[in-house]
Order: C-alpha cells, then structure tokens, then sequence
C-alpha cells in the first residue's frame, strides 16, 4: 500500500484507498437507469391510487356507515323487541361515529321497565345493546311499582303485577316504605306470614295486612320489637283461630288485643 507524508510524521492511505485500480483490460458495467426511470414508477403508482380511490366521499361513506344493525346482547322478559325498535328508530341510519351513543342509553333507560342500558359500536354498521330490566317487588298506589330500592316506575301495564304486594304511603316516602317493607316480612316470614298490603299514614303509623285478609295495627314507635313478639307467639295462640280474626292491635307493651270477625249468622233468626 502506497502512503503519503504529512508534516507530523503521521502516514496515510493514498487516495485510492485498497481498491484496486481498473486495467484497461477490466470491462466498464452499464451505468444504472436515472431518476427519469423512477419518476416513471412512482407515476404509474399514483395513476393507479387514484384510480382506485374515486373520490373523499366514497372513503367517509365506507369509514362511517350508517347504523343498520342492532343486536341485542341480553334477554328481553317485560320489554319487548317492538318497543326497542321504536325507541332505536330515530338513531338509524346515523354514521358510525355520528350516533350519539349517551342519547341512545338516554332514549332506552326512559322505557319504564329498562333500569339500565349499555350501548357500544360494532364495526361497521352495527349497535350491541344489554338491556338490565326491573324487578317490580311491589305495586305503589294505584298505578305504580317498586324496586328493590324504592324507586317507582309506571309501566304501561299492570295486569300481571296484582298478585304483587300493596304499599300505601305519602309522597316521597317510597324508599323508607320499601325497606320497612323487606325488614318487615322477613319478620313475619318465620311465622309463615306473607304481607300483601303495607301502609303508612301521614302520621307515621304503620299497618299491615297479611295473608288471610288479618290487620295489623303496629303503630308509631318500636314496631320491629312488636311484630317480632308477635310472630313468637303467634304459632302457640294464634295460628288456629286466623281465619276469625279481623284485626291485632300490637300496640301494647305487654302484648296485644283481637278483635274477631262478625258472626256470619248474627241476626238470623235459627229455629
């Protein structure tokens, strides 16, 4: 290898480096094709883009379908898949990204029996919807029902709700009246006693009727204390004569009154 000296003392490489130098008898390769050959490739390539692509409108219309399609992802028992079409129609055929999805949960949880809807997209023109109906655990006033929680809906129909308990009370009071409701019969179930009607009168005091067509008067104060001595007892002195009884006052310190029903026969004249 040749080398070159610099002021320094420092040597190195000449300019060719450790190529070897071309000899006249090495034969010369053909220099590659241009720019001009690319451009002419890149231009094909953009033709055909376009080509393919015919315009924006038709690249929105394919990201953002209209929604078409609604499944539902739970089992319907009080609403029907009529009444949630209707509540879906005018949602239908908005974009894909377009449809409000809050409005939708909005227009399905106004359904009186739907306590709580989830909505989601489905890729590209489809709504999945789970549906969480209410459980009616007792009829309100005339026309109403109860949750578990004490919250009232007014469904459209009734008809297979009667068999369900009665609950009576002021306004505002429903969500006190369920849970006295539930402390209640859990009271009186041990006792094989069913409540059917529970009311609250507007000075606070409680009555209750339970299978059978009997009256409870448990009063104002210490109600959960009375109806639990009652159920003691109840199998002992009271269970057998039941179906003579009208009404048991509970509000008693030491224990309560009867009062029986009217003898059916009272007044006719028995020769």
């Amino acid at each position: 290898m040749r080398t070159t000296r610099r002021s320094g003392g420092q040597k190195l490489p000449n300019r060719a480096g450790n190529r070897p130098a071309l000899g006249n008898d090495q034969p010369l390769r053909p220099r590659r094709a241009g720019w001009k050959a690319w451009t002419g490739v890149l231009l094909v390539v953009l033709v055909l883009a376009i080509l393919a692509i015919p315009n924006r409108a038709a690249i929105g219309y394919y990201l953002n379908r209209p929604i078409e399609v609604v499944k539902l992802t739970s089992p319907l028992n009080r609403a029907n898949e009529g009444e949630v079409t209707r509540l879906l129609a005018a949602y239908m055929q908005e974009g894909f990204f377009d449809i409000d999805v809050a409005a939708v949960k909005r227009q399905l949880e106004s359904h009186p029996w739907v306590a709580r809807a989830e909505v989601k997209r489905l890729w590209p023109n489809a709504l999945a919807i789970s549906l969480t109906e209410e459980v009616a655990i007792a009829r309100w006033g005339g026309n109403s029902l109860l949750n578990q929680s004490g919250e009232v809906f007014t469904p459209s129909r009734l008809e297979d709700s009667t068999s369900l308990p009665l609950l009576s009370g002021p306004a505002g009071t429903e969500a006190r009246m369920m849970e006295h409701f539930q402390a209640f019969n859990q009271i009186l179930y041990s006792a094989g006693l069913r409540i059917e009607k529970l009311v609250l009168s507007e000075r606070s005091s409680w009555a209750i009727e339970f299978n059978g067509g009997v009256k409870l008067v448990a009063g104002r104060t210490d109600v959960r204390d009375r109806l639990k001595r009652f159920a003691a007892i109840y199998d002992k002195r009271i269970a057998n004569d039941i179906a003579d009884i009208e009404t048991i006052d509970l509000r008693y310190s030491n224990g309560f009154t009867v009062k029986r029903k009217p003898d059916e026969l009272s007044g006719v004249a028995i020769r």
